[in-house]
């Protein structure tokens, strides 16, 4: 690994596996992402448009969405299956049946994207981490939902992804607090056991989520200006990623980079591997978006399409 836990090309290039001739789609993993609501169908159309279209690698992939939002999803994918989640007119609902369904469908599961945070999405969710065995990657509104109950993560035997920004890890880590979950506050921070305000928080953001990944066997990756992606086995290990540009502040952002760790998941067996590359390839193709389209006109989908030329600069080392 490159000086100081920064990422390099070269790292990146030797997680990514080289396509085997006699191979077909069923080597590169079973995937799903699960989301949508009605007032943010368009936040899993984008993820799944970054895990199929896009070729982050998978080789079978699933949307898992309402009954209520099929219609209206099913007109913007071509090579991505659906998955009907029982609903309402407008609002989702948990069925056991219905979701043990996809559970068996998939090996890698990304939840959370317009997913919203009714108490059926809350059933939805803890059910899934309670019940999948397999990679789990929890974003946007599965992330809230958790810090109402993070102690459930004790209870998963998944290999857990988490892709908080800086907000939705404080309320993470103030579930920390609020479950009474082993604590100890960061010596280097102080002796309160008060949560710490907001700047302070973000000061010591990475202390912080030392002290969360000694608490919880989970992968965190940890998004800003530099994305720290943290995990644990006999000690903690920290990488970072430090590309991108100002022009991903924009909505939808968060959304593709969990359908790149989704893709990424279905042939990256190591979580950790799998969230430095997909930080990395985000980042790489939101600096090529903004090289074509510039900083402020750019959008999500912008970034989208660079995908494939970022895996290619990637491959090719040609950075």
């Amino acid at each position: 690994m490159a000086q100081d836990n920064i990422i390099k090309v070269d790292d990146i290039s030797k997680i990514i596996p080289d396509r085997i001739k006699d191979s077909h789609k069923g080597d590169y993993g079973k995937v799903a992402l699960l989301g949508g609501a009605t007032e943010y169908s368009g936040a899993i159309r984008l993820a799944a448009y970054a895990l199929s279209a896009l070729k982050s690698g998978a080789g079978l992939s699933t949307l898992a969405i309402p009954k209520f939002l099929v219609p209206i999803v099913s007109q913007n994918i071509l090579e991505v299956m659906l998955y009907p989640i029982d609903s309402t007119d407008d609002k989702i609902l948990f069925n056991k049946d219905n979701i043990d369904g996809l559970l068996n469908k998939v090996q890698v599961l990304t939840c959370g994207m317009g997913l919203g945070k009714s108490e059926e999405a809350h059933k939805i969710i803890y059910y899934i981490i309670e019940n999948f065995s397999q990679k789990l990657v929890l974003d946007a509104d599965a992330l809230n939902i958790l810090s109402e109950n993070i102690s459930i993560l004790n209870k998963s035997k998944a290999k857990i992804i988490l892709t908080p920004h800086m907000m939705e890890f404080k309320r993470l880590y103030d579930g920390i607090n609020n479950v009474g979950a082993t604590h100890r506050e960061p010596t280097s921070v102080g002796a309160s056991t008060e949560s710490p305000d907001f700047d302070n928080f973000k000061k010591n953001s990475l202390t912080y989520a030392k002290e969360f990944v000694e608490n919880y066997t989970v992968t965190l990756l940890l998004k800003g200006p530099t994305t720290h992606i943290l995990s644990k086995n006999t000690s903690i290990k920290i990488s970072a990623v430090d590309r991108g540009t100002p022009g991903m502040s924009t909505a939808g952002s968060g959304d593709v980079l969990s359908g790149i760790i989704t893709g990424l998941l279905g042939y990256i067996n190591d979580n950790h591997d799998a969230a430095v590359a997909a930080a990395y390839i985000n980042g790489l193709a939101g600096e090529l978006a903004a090289k074509d389209v510039g900083e402020i006109s750019m959008t999500a989908s912008d970034t989208v399409k660079h995908i494939p030329d970022a895996i290619k600069q990637i491959k090719n080392r040609g950075l």
